[in-house]
């Protein structure tokens, strides 16, 4: 037998061949790769025993007692580092890649005659070479693995290092690359760049990363007895279950997912997957095998523009290194280095893992050095992205992710979004609660960790919010643009954008805590009147509100703001959403919400006999509470914001809540507004709808009302709207006495009583509540009416045809032709006389002898207009 196509047989390996490789034909090096895989065997067993102390099989399926001896071990080694000098000493290798080899590497052919660089040509073109190929070049790879000689550019870098760094370090098994790697900053620089090369080449593979695979053999059997080798697909299996692995597995798993996230080119699923992404997007422009000062800022810049990314498979392992960030500290380079020092000093106890170190860093934000806290600010909204990147709520909420979720896809925030709709629900777990009321109050101290509205609102936020917070980077906005958000919610554009503003605003109204601005000011006040209070369903903020006189003046001012933004949307009314559910879907399924239309569509069908007294309980109370303060009447509080700066900005600043802008605006009624005078006469109106004794705006009419209307029915008072519809019959009487002229509609002449008479005061209430633009009204259908009579006379005289009427005989339009066109302006001029008398009356003071008589079924509060 040629001795260079296999180790002699009858020499130091004669024993071990006879007992383990028993039937292997000698030649092509087939007994040599049979006492290796032997070796290797019988070194992972061993291994395993230490540490688990259970029998492990060797991958080859071999049972064994004990390794070979030293002088054996080293012959087949010396095989082998012969071998690899030259291509054609290793017959299979030669001829399963004489074709490759000629294809790419043929410029080398002579010098890898040599040295061995024909071989080192085909592991750098691996991924190029045909299947039977890459299996030879595996071969020779995993040899080196075992022993760094066979590596022959390795061995030659590192021999004096190896040498002068690791004496009596036994040679195999890995062993004296993991010294070297040990002590990397003392290598020299060719060994250093060697030595990583070796690493990068063996990270698509777990055989050819001798220690892991020995720490892992079992986990790997165990939970990864399928998933074929190459690819680095095992090592991905294992990452899956990193929870469940063995101790020593894990802690190797960990390193080496550690190392990889510092230094992308030792993550072959990432180079591969985002090759592109690396050269186009990060402008990466160097070698992935040569140039080291660039990993970290490639990783980074990836989880930067990773919703930019092209390719699915990068943005698959981009996603990955952010969810391993958001579990592990280590894992996230730039919070691992800028929070060093701080997590010695604040969280050395912590275990890491389980985010429990990022944890116990945002539990003690205050504490932190300024760069920590930028850094932990960058990364939480990073994190805020994806319930993948949540790792304890995710852990919390599996299964409610499961019954509620599942088929939502996850990033944009969605499930979590899910999971915040569904919290309500009866079967929603407390654990999974407490993460999502935690992410909620999270989300609330800056409008950035909220990702679905920081998206949404970016071009608002630059147009009507940029001069609200310039946030240093170890500084959040503490709640200022979401503030300037709730309060231009009219001044944005984007229809997304005030969905999600809303949205944030029913977390602001269901937990003080969401509101950060607010829980701080009213801390103390919570502490003292509302301690035993559950947090939710705007149980505090009620609670706040029964003590209003009571609470501190920021904690009051803060609850004002709220609940002028609860004035806005019936949804941000947790009582009120609650008792009126089946009186909205009654009377007003097909009322838009927003702007308070719900409520006043709630507010006019109070007298309704339908109406649930629940419901019309919260109606009441909100609007006797409108009555304290008029900025909680939406339409009111827009339509009369210039007059309340112009006549009332004294009573306005004293925020003192007793309606003294009301009066104001009742004082100076006439300079008013027009818009301003109608939603001021609807306010007064619906107070009087809901007349109770010593109500803030009627309390002038308290002593009227109880001598006209409750002397002779006391009850009155508790049907909606019949104090109001009383007192608009005594204006009537009142109006009607005071008038001497004629009457448009004649009635049968009644005999009664004087008319009761109202305090100057009352009566002031009264006339402003009166329907708004009713004598416009009537002086318009006047005209019209005069304009149709006229005409009709001159077709019922002369039997042309002037209108255009409808099928029920309503006028629609008027043609006139001939000397009918003369007729038709004739009724103009009298029309145009009249009404130029009318004005001239006006202008004048002289009083119109017309009075407009309207009846209306009561209970319905109506008002009478008068023409003086």
């Amino acid at each position: 037998m040629d001795k260079s196509s296999d180790i002699n047989p009858d020499g130091a390996c004669k024993p071990f061949v006879t007992s383990f490789c028993e039937g292997v034909e000698p030649g092509d090096g087939q007994v040599a790769d049979c006492l290796a895989e032997y070796q290797r065997g019988v070194e992972a067993q061993m291994d395993a025993e230490d540490r688990y102390g259970v029998h492990v099989k060797a991958e080859a399926d071999m049972t064994v007692s004990g390794g070979l001896s030293d002088e054996c071990n080293e012959e087949v080694m010396q095989f082998k580092i012969q071998r690899s000098t030259n291509i054609n000493r290793n017959t299979p290798l030669a001829k399963a890649c004489a074709d490759d080899a000629n294809k790419y590497c043929n410029m080398t052919w002579f010098s890898g005659y040599r040295n061995g660089s024909v071989i080192a040509c085909l592991r750098d073109i691996r991924d190029k070479l045909k299947p039977e190929c890459k299996k030879q070049v595996f071969k020779v790879q995993l040899d080196a693995s075992y022993d760094y000689r066979v590596d022959q550019t390795l061995h030659e870098a590192c021999r004096k290092d190896a040498e002068t760094l690791c004496p009596g370090v036994k040679l195999g098994g890995g062993r004296i690359q993991e010294c070297l790697k040990k002590q990397r900053l003392k290598l020299g620089w060719d060994c250093s760049a060697e030595l990583f090369r070796k690493e990068v080449e063996d990270t698509d593979d777990i055989r050819l990363s001798i220690r892991l695979f020995r720490e892992c053999l079992a986990d790997k059997k165990q939970y990864c007895a399928d998933v074929a080798p190459g690819q680095a697909m095992a090592k991905q299996c294992l990452e899956e279950h990193i929870d469940q692995l063995s101790h020593s597995c894990r802690a190797e798993m960990e390193s080496v997912i550690e190392q990889r996230v510092r230094i992308f080119r030792l993550d072959s699923r990432l180079r591969k997957a985002c090759q592109s992404e690396i050269y186009n997007t990060c402008a990466y422009l160097g070698d992935m095998d040569t140039l080291s000062d660039y990993d970290e800022v490639v990783v980074n810049c990836l989880q930067d523009f990773a919703s930019e990314l092209k390719s699915q498979a990068c943005r698959m392992q981009v996603h990955k290194y952010v969810e391993l960030a958001a579990q592990d500290i280590r894992f996230d380079v730039p919070l691992a280095d800028a929070c060093y020092e701080d997590r010695q000093k604040l969280c050395a106890n912590v275990p890491p893992g389980s985010a429990r170190v990022i944890r116990c860093l945002q539990n003690n934000r205050d504490k932190l050095s300024g760069v920590c806290r930028a850094t932990l600010f960058d990364e939480e909204v990073r994190f805020s992205e994806n319930i993948d990147f949540q790792f304890p709520m995710k852990q919390a909420c599996l299964q409610e992710i499961e019954m509620y979720c599942k088929d939502i896809p996850h990033g944009n925030a969605r499930v979590i979004r899910c999971l915040q709709n569904s919290k309500t629900k009866k079967d929603f777990g407390k654990t999974c609660l407490a993460e999502v009321m935690a992410f909620e109050q999270k989300s609330s101290q800056d409008y950035r960790f909220n990702f679905r509205l920081k998206k949404m609102c970016k071009g608002d936020i630059e147009r009507v919010c940029k001069d609200v917070c310039h946030p240093d980077e170890d500084q959040v906005c503490g709640g200022q643009v979401l503030r300037c958000l709730t309060e231009k919610l009219d001044e944005l554009k984007s229809e997304d954008c005030r969905k999600e503003v809303y949205y944030f605003q029913k977390m602001e109204v269901s937990n003080y805590h969401n509101d950060v601005i607010l829980a701080a000011q009213c801390r103390n006040d919570v502490e003292k009147f509302c301690k035993n209070v559950q947090p939710g369903d705007g149980r505090v903020h009620a609670c706040l509100r029964e003590h209003r006189k009571e609470i501190s003046d920021g904690c009051r001012r803060e609850e004002m703001i709220l609940e002028q933004q609860e004035a806005e949307h019936i949804e941000l009314r947790p009582n009120l959403l609650k008792a009126c559910s089946n009186e909205r879907q009654t009377f007003c399924g097909n009322v838009q919400p927003g702007s308070a239309r719900v409520f006043r569509c709630l507010a006019e069908k109070l007298a309704d006999p339908d109406f649930g007294p629940r419901c019309r309980y919260e109606v009441i109370s909100k609007l006797q509470r409108r009555q304290a303060n008029w900025k909680l009447d939406p339409t009111l509080r827009r339509a009369c914001r210039a007059d309340v700066a112009d006549l009332c900005k004294a009573e306005d600043t004293l925020a003192t809540e007793t309606g003294e802008v009301y009066r104001c605006l009742v004082h100076n009624h006439d300079d008013l507004d027009p818009g301003c005078k109608k939603e001021l006469g609807r306010a007064v109106h619906m107070a009087f709808f809901i007349w109770s004794p010593g109500a803030i705006l009627t309390r002038e009419c308290d002593a009227d009302i109880t001598q006209v209307c409750l002397k002779n029915r006391p009850s009155m008072d508790r049907i909606p709207g019949a104090v109001g519809s009383c007192l608009a019959d005594v204006l009537e009487r009142l109006q009607a006495a005071e008038t001497t002229s004629r009457k448009i509609v004649k009635e049968p002449a009644l005999s009664i009583n004087a008319p009761p008479q109202l305090s100057e005061q009352c009566r002031v209430l009264a006339d402003v509540a009166e329907p708004p633009n009713m004598k416009r009204a009537f002086e318009t259908t006047l005209s019209v009416a005069l304009l149709e009579s006229q005409l009709s006379a001159i077709e019922s005289k002369t039997g042309l045809s002037m209108l255009n009427r409808d099928r029920k005989g309503n006028a629609q339009s008027v043609t006139l032709t001939g000397w009918t066109a003369v007729a038709g302006m004739a009724a103009l001029v009298v029309l145009a006389v009249a009404g130029i008398t009318y004005a001239w009356k006006q202008y004048h003071g002289v009083p119109d002898s017309s009075t407009v008589v309207l009846k209306s079924r009561r209970p319905r509060y109506n008002r009478v207009a008068s023409i003086e």
